[in-house]
């Protein structure tokens, strides 16, 4: 999960840089805060039925955090060409699609993949690395927005999450295997 805070300075970014790059596209405050509207009931709507697509699609954690992690890095992709309030909105679509896939995985992950009795510190050590890329991206992200535009800082997101698919493709290739099936389970199934 190293890379986990990469993914979490990128998604800070929505409520801070992006926020204020509506603003200088000429969306209204309105409008913004309906994308906040749209992430929230997807969630609470789309989260049962997504769930059943994670069990027959994303049978392993693993293959859970990697294809959430691409569907983060599509979605500020999309953010590159933005300047309407309709394709903000479908990209904060995207980007709730990946966090519905993601964010229940990683503690289920977490959990999984801890030694015996540990498992309390490794979330600790998540819980902390989120916290580092909510206290960090802010104003990492408004110095890159302001001494290099937001077309760098947005391809410097998509890039942060594909730098978080490859670790976690790679994270667990140390890790001593276990005899239970615990890639065997999504956080759907968890």
């Amino acid at each position: 999960m190293r890379r986990l805070w990469t993914v979490l300075l990128s998604y800070v970014q929505w409520s801070t840089t992006i926020a204020a790059y509506t603003r200088e596209l000429g969306i209204p405050v309105g409008q913004y805060s309906l994308l906040w509207t749209i992430n929230g009931a997807l969630i609470v709507l789309a989260q049962p039925l997504l769930s059943a697509v994670i069990r027959r699609f994303m049978p392993t954690l693993k293959r859970q955090i990697v294809i959430g992690f691409l569907i983060f890095a599509v979605s500020f992709a999309m953010l590159l060409g933005a300047h309407s309030f309709a394709e903000f909105a479908a990209s904060m679509m995207v980007l709730t699609i990946a966090e519905m896939i993601v964010w229940p995985a990683i503690p289920a992950a977490v959990n999984e993949w801890a030694p015996p009795g540990k498992a309390g510190f490794y979330q600790g050590i998540v819980n902390g690395t989120a916290t580092a890329g909510r206290m960090i991206g802010p104003v990492i992200g408004g110095s890159v927005a302001d001494l290099f535009g937001m077309k760098l800082l947005i391809m410097m997101l998509a890039l942060f999450a594909l730098l978080a698919v490859l670790a976690a493709l790679l994270h667990d290739r140390r890790l001593p295997k276990r005899t239970e099936n615990a890639d065997e389970k999504t956080a759907a199934s968890v």
